[in-house]
């Protein structure tokens, strides 16, 4: 059959429509059909219509863009069998532990389209819940490996990752130029924003290209030795990818062992064998203890050194955002300020901490000297001129300064309507209001925060500045700030105790 395009069939569901007169090629116990096109398949309802032709089967957008296919594509489909990983999936709920083998399975199944995501859930539900034991997630990151895009570079390859929840957190374009310009090898693949107001890759986008095949990454890294690219172009560990789209964010789960697994298989996938994890560890972000931070770097640290990959994860700062610029062009404007020496001493000083760590995992410097020697990169130029040699291979127009980057023409800043010492910034209200503005679709939109924790503000001054192209945009932006202003002003005096004030037992 021919793939036709039903433009105006906006659905979310995964269904397909075949002409009345094709044999009914659904499971009759499922009621599921799976479709092949290339390389990809997928379970879905079939509908019977006669707006398709019998030579054609009609696919709604959403399918056709997971699927890969354009009009006119041949693709295929054929009863659904009962996967053999659904039994296995449901050793979990009896308490019993999965082997090496039973992962294999349930990971080979889940690639061949053949699992539902109802038993998708099962799988997922079970590891959110009944948890996995170290073994066990040891053996999901190396099943999560056996699939996808696999980069050899031919020597060691350095990366960084940041297990994300913070805003403002730009330091990766400053740690890969950094690396980069000391001679180690770092093609770091980036993710782009789920929650966040950007991501590496929505900021480096600003930029330049991001969307890079696996051929071109191993042609252009050892030249520059360093790249910053997005990492869905590539197709690296994908079973991995479905779990977190069609599961865990419907859903919003998150396993821990999911966690680990994801970010090493990729790692693994692209030849990382030295890792500095950045754990943000703060209120309002995604491990707000700095036990519970210690005891995950732990599992990665641990989970890294049985599949080859050396971690050393660095718990950083997370209370407030990172540096002031919160957004994609806003914070690409901030990297190249730091990277010049003008930017927030927050950006500089957690950019230059983590790529000291990898210049002493690279032998490069001894421990504890390593920050000193990323600074001296910065301070130089040396970090600057590599970045530029960096966004011109991704296809820059230029080397662009920071008054090159365009933002939003709509603007309005929120003032301070007291004296006070501002005591808390919320990280997640300052999410809201990004995302409000345009954040991380429209690249010039985003919030600027003038004054941070522990600032003295007076009465009229700015503390915000919101910046958006769209007008709408920012009224409904002004409306969450003032529905919920995301700092609070104090005194230096915070509570009063006295005989009108407690009672005692």
């Amino acid at each position: 059959m021919k793939v036709k395009i039903l433009e105006n069939f906006s659905t979310k569901s995964e269904i397909v429509l075949i002409n009345p007169k094709i044999e009914d090629p659904r499971d009759s116990q499922t009621n599921l059909s799976q479709i092949r096109a290339k390389d990809k398949k997928m379970l879905v309802q079939v509908a019977r219509s006669d707006l398709v032709d019998e030579g054609s089967m009609g696919l709604p957008p959403l399918v056709a863009e997971r699927m890969g296919v354009v009009e006119g594509d041949p693709i295929s489909i054929k009863p659904r069998t009962t996967p053999v990983s659904l039994p296995i999936i449901m050793k979990k709920y009896e308490k019993k532990p999965w082997t090496s083998d039973d992962l294999r399975t349930i990971v080979d199944d889940i690639y061949a389209g053949n699992v539902s995501d109802l038993e998708m859930s099962a799988f997922t539900l079970a590891m959110q819940y009944e948890s996995l034991n170290i073994d066990e997630t040891e053996h999901l990151t190396r099943s999560f490996t056996l699939h996808g895009e696999q980069l050899e570079f031919g020597e060691p390859v350095y990366d960084k990752h940041s297990i994300g929840g913070i805003p403002g957190n730009k330091v990766s374009l400053l740690i890969v130029p950094i690396v980069a310009a000391a001679g180690l090898l770092i093609p770091k693949t980036s993710s782009r924003a789920i929650t966040s107001p950007s991501g590496t890759a929505d900021t480096m986008e600003v930029l330049c290209n991001v969307d890079f095949s696996a051929e071109e990454i191993l042609e252009i890294t050892p030249k520059t030795r360093g790249m910053i690219v997005w990492g869905g172009q590539l197709n690296l560990a994908p079973v991995d990818s479905e779990i977190i789209t069609r599961v865990e964010r419907p859903l919003s789960l998150d396993p821990e062992s999911v966690i680990i697994a994801s970010i090493l298989s990729k790692k693994l996938s692209t030849g990382v064998k030295h890792l500095v994890l950045d754990m943000p560890t703060g209120f309002e972000t995604k491990i707000e203890s700095r036990m519970d931070a210690k005891n995950l770097s732990a599992l990665f640290v641990e989970i890294g050194r049985r599949v080859g990959i050396t971690v050393e994860a660095a718990l950083t700062y997370a209370d407030q955002p990172v540096g002031h610029a919160i957004g994609p062009a806003l914070e690409a404007k901030e990297a190249i300020e730091t990277l010049m020496g003008q930017g927030p001493r927050s950006v500089l000083e957690k950019s230059v901490e983590l790529a000291g760590i990898l210049l002493e995992m690279g032998g490069l410097a001894s421990r504890g000297q390593g920050a000193r020697m990323a600074n001296e990169y910065v301070k130089s130029g040396k970090a600057l001129e590599k970045f530029y040699e960096i966004i011109l291979a991704q296809g820059a127009d230029k080397k662009y300064s920071p008054d090159d980057i365009a933002v939003g023409q709509y603007r309005s800043a929120i003032k301070a309507q007291d004296d006070g010492y501002i005591s808390y910034v919320s990280n997640k209200q300052i999410k809201n209001i990004a995302a409000a503005l345009g954040c991380p679709q429209d690249k010039e939109s985003g919030v600027i925060l003038r004054r941070k924790r522990g600032e003295f503000v007076k009465k009229g001054e700015v503390i915000m500045d919101l910046f958006t192209t769209r007008e709408s945009a920012l009224d409904s932006a002004l409306q969450i700030a003032n529905l919920k202003v995301p700092w609070r002003l104090e005194g230096m005096v915070l509570e009063r105790i006295g005989s009108g004030s407690i009672e005692l037992d």
